[in-house]
């Protein structure tokens, strides 16, 4: 089985003293590619060395994270313009809103940087990595988020203009995000014993709407909690998802990996 891990931070420092060696796992784990996700202004060049260091196996996808929206000034924006044009650049991402960061960056700020994003989307005409996560019961930021999809937003006219990483509620937003043509991004999140809802709404959703992603070195999957993260738990997530979609593990692979490459763009 072949498997992509559609959303990962290699890069984070949580990797420094043994980076190659982990990817040199992944490759041999049956996870063959992976994309690295830079979302802050320093992580943008690093990863596409990354990208350069292991051709073929990496893609990039950069852009700036709700919570450090504040960084993104008119000398970030004309550099991540002049980045995207890199063929290593899959998509633009990951953006959209964090309402749990509140304290680090105001709602404001991230609402107007998320349009910025969506309006440079439109631009280079890349598929969008969106991020929403919500402050405990307070499912707000789905809709807002939605709200900009609908009026600011412009899909690129592929199979799949986007994912809705880290995917984390209900059916209700799953429905939404599908509405839009987005994938949902499914990680360690659907493994936690707490997360039934998670799994209904996958379930709901479909294996055909669905990618594989870690998150890493974030979230790792039920049995591995407190552990670093990193790509090639992507089987053990897709054992739990298969084994709760009452489906063979090997046909996930092949669904969740062809959806990666269809959102990507890659071979």
């Amino acid at each position: 089985m072949n498997f992509i891990d559609s959303h990962a931070h290699i890069n984070d420092e949580a990797f420094d003293q043994d980076r190659d060696q982990v990817i040199k796992r992944v490759f041999e784990n049956g996870t063959y590619k992976f994309i690295e996700i830079a979302c802050e202004t320093h992580e943008w060049i690093p990863a596409l060395a990354l990208c350069e260091k292991y051709p073929s196996r990496v893609a990039a996808v950069l852009g700036v994270h709700p919570q450090v929206a504040q960084t993104y000034d008119d000398s970030a924006k004309h550099k991540l313009i002049e980045l995207l044009q890199n063929p290593h650049v899959a998509a633009l991402g990951e953006i959209g809103l964090d309402y749990a960061y509140l304290h680090a960056c105001p709602k404001e700020t991230q609402l107007n940087v998320f349009e910025e994003m969506l309006a440079l989307a439109n631009k280079v005409q890349k598929p969008i990595v969106l991020h929403i996560r919500r402050e405990e019961e307070n499912y707000e930021p789905y809709d807002t988020a939605f709200h900009f999809l609908k009026h600011s937003w412009t899909p690129v006219s592929t199979k799949y203009p986007g994912v809705l990483h880290c995917f984390s509620a209900r059916y209700e937003e799953a429905k939404q995000a599908l509405d839009h043509g987005l994938l949902l991004g499914i990680n360690g999140c659907f493994t936690y014993k707490k997360n039934e809802y998670i799994r209904e709404a996958v379930k709901k959703a479909g294996a055909d709407k669905l990618v594989l992603e870690t998150d890493c070195p974030y979230l790792s999957p039920q049995g591995k909690r407190g552990t670093r993260n990193d790509p090639s738990n992507i089987p053990l997530i897709a054992q739990w998802v298969a084994d709760y979609l009452n489906m063979p593990v090997e046909k996930l692979a092949e669904i969740t990996t062809q959806n990666a490459l269809d959102l990507y763009n890659l071979k």
